[in-house]
């Protein structure tokens, strides 16, 4: 108490305690004030997204190419190298040749597994087979060479004044 009241420094000791008092108050309100702005906004948010959730948009292109690789290539029984991934819409196009029946249908459940793939093309085949995509154009080829009345040359282009 002599502390304060001394008659030389008392004056300055006193003012010196109600700057620092009111300082601290001061810095104390506006900490409590920014924690309660915090926790409310917070909070509010919370809220709206638990009364409004943002529907997810389902991945597609290249985004859903990137998934469909890191999962299905995670799995260390898929011949990665093999294979070749496509994405169209959702439905994801799988080519290549594989060495069994089930690896091929490992694979085509592996795809189908990975969330937002909405369907599967599949052209993939056995070693030594052709493609399900080139089956028909070759049995064509092979028909056309066996015809004999087939013209040897190419036909007129329709576009020509001829």
């Amino acid at each position: 108490m002599g502390y304060f009241l001394d008659p030389t420094l008392g004056h300055s000791r006193r003012r010196l305690l109600a700057a620092r008092s009111t300082h601290l108050v001061k810095r104390a309100a506006m900490r409590i004030g920014r924690e309660a702005r915090y926790l409310g906004t917070g909070t509010y948010r919370r809220t709206l997204h638990r009364l409004r959730p943002v529907p997810a948009r389902p991945a597609e292109g290249r985004t859903l190419l990137d998934r469909v690789e890191s999962e299905l290539f995670a799995e260390p029984s898929i011949p990665h190298g093999r294979l070749n991934l496509e994405v169209e819409d959702a439905t994801v196009v799988v080519r290549g040749q594989l060495d069994s029946q089930a690896s091929i249908a490992e694979v085509q459940e592996a795809v189908r597994r990975i969330p937002g793939v909405s369907g599967i093309r599949s052209l993939l085949h056995l070693t030594g087979t052709p493609a399900p995509n080139k089956a028909a154009a070759l049995r064509a080829s092979a028909r056309a060479l066996e015809y004999d009345g087939c013209p040897h040359e190419p036909p007129p282009d329709a576009d020509s004044d001829r």
